[in-house]
């Protein structure tokens, strides 16, 4: 090999060339990124929506009045005294006078929700897509005791253990 210039040179060019188009690639990839995900034009016209624009769109839960019917614990149906099942039932009214009213007949509504959830076993009551249906069934009973002083909006388990 000759170590003149122009060889020094071509093999200067040639090193330089083999790192261009993966630079290259690589600014234009960073470049890309940024574009997509910090430039509102170019989210729009690919389509992507940006976050805020998306909570915007969603539509806002209006929350009642909470109240909670703690200190329920059954033995699930089958289950021979074995095991129990510990829950928190957060209720949701859409004024005061529910959940005053809920208090005054809370021991009613517990006794009817502590008879359901007894009936259950511990297949059922393990079973998460169960929860939902549960839910409803625990609406049912307490919006039967309320009466015409209800119903409720929704039922939340704040708590579920099973042992």
């Amino acid at each position: 090999m000759s170590n003149s210039p122009d060889s020094q040179d071509a093999a200067a060019k040639s090193d330089a060339k083999k790192w261009l188009v993966p630079v290259a690639a690589l600014t234009v990839g960073l470049l890309a990124a940024l574009a997509v995900t910090r430039v509102p034009l170019f989210q729009q016209a690919l389509g992507v929506v940006p976050a805020v624009a998306a909570a915007e769109t969603e539509e806002v839960i209006e929350f009642g009045v909470f109240a909670e019917l703690d200190g329920i614990v059954v033995n699930p149906r089958g289950s021979d005294g074995r095991r129990y099942f510990m829950v928190k039932v957060g209720v949701e009214a859409e004024d005061q006078k529910t959940l005053d009213r809920l208090e005054e007949v809370k021991p009613a509504a517990l006794d009817g929700v502590i008879a359901l959830l007894s009936e259950r076993s511990v297949a059922e009551l393990t079973d998460v897509s169960q929860r939902d249906s549960l839910k409803v069934n625990v609406k049912q009973i307490i919006d039967n005791v309320l009466g015409d002083d209800g119903p409720l909006s929704r039922i939340y388990f704040t708590q579920y253990v099973l042992q």
